[in-house]
């Protein structure tokens, strides 16, 4: 157990430091900045009529985008009249029908074929995906009652599961419950002075979900692979986060 302690605390220190740099730099500031910014443009196209989506603008390519920006500049330069609000309204309305129908089913979990052996250190210590998490997920759960994944942060609890995909659902989870979900964001912070447990599909020991339990002394269970899948909400489970076990137990 030793070395593997101290081949995971090496991983640790290797990482860790690059971790708050790119919430800090990337997720928080830079994408922050460009998400307000295409808000910003969107507000623009639906002023012109190009479309009454609130979020139109994102059901569009690059490409598209461009195309449609000429449009709209074009038009303005010489005084005539875009052709966006007669092509776009349909085509915005379509893809958000599609986008809201494949919002109902999981996407798949991973394409192609994996690597023999996984050493890529961020890949293994933020997101959980190791050589033996990989197999295991191949192989599908061992129990339709039993969910196996990484020890992230110790602790027994049980309690009702609440799965999670969205920020928008937080508001939904009451407290003591267990947070199921594919993964945490530090925006999602401030739920985990309510739930119990954290369960996660991806994630390692140093993803958000293990930190923010190890800090608030929560069981974690993270890397199970499909457990906001299998899991429903209401269901009792029993979280083992030094064992990295999930149990269904009957209600």
């Amino acid at each position: 157990m030793r070395p593997v302690f101290e081949q995971k605390l090496g991983l640790a220190r290797t990482v860790f430091p690059y971790v708050e740099n790119h919430n800090f730099y990337i997720e928080h500031w830079s994408l922050g900045v460009f998400w307000r910014k295409m808000r910003e443009l969107n507000q623009l196209f639906v002023k012109a009529g190009f479309w009454s989506d609130p979020e139109g603008l994102f059901f569009l390519s690059r490409n598209e985008v461009r195309d449609a920006l000429w449009d709209y500049c074009s038009a303005w330069a010489v005084g005539s009249t875009p052709t966006g609000p007669n092509f776009w309204p349909q085509r915005v309305a379509e893809r958000r029908k599609i986008m809201d129908a494949l919002a109902q089913h999981r996407p798949e979990p991973a394409l192609n074929e994996p690597p023999e052996i996984v050493t890529e250190p961020f890949t293994i210590m933020l997101w959980g995906i190791t050589s033996d998490r990989i197999s295991a997920w191949l192989k599908g759960p061992t129990s339709s009652s039993r969910l196996e994944g990484m020890a992230a942060s110790p602790g027994v609890v049980e309690g009702r599961a609440r799965v999670i995909r969205s920020p928008d659902e937080l508001d939904q989870i009451l407290d003591g419950e267990i947070l199921v979900a594919p993964v945490t964001a530090p925006s999602w912070a401030p739920v985990f002075s309510k739930i119990s447990a954290t369960v996660t599909d991806i994630g390692g020991m140093m993803s958000h979900a293990a930190i923010v339990c190890r800090e608030y002394g929560l069981p974690a269970v993270t890397a199970t692979g499909s457990a906001s899948s299998v899991i429903k909400t209401g269901q009792k489970l029993r979280v083992d986060g030094s064992a990295g076990t999930v149990e269904l137990l009957a209600n």
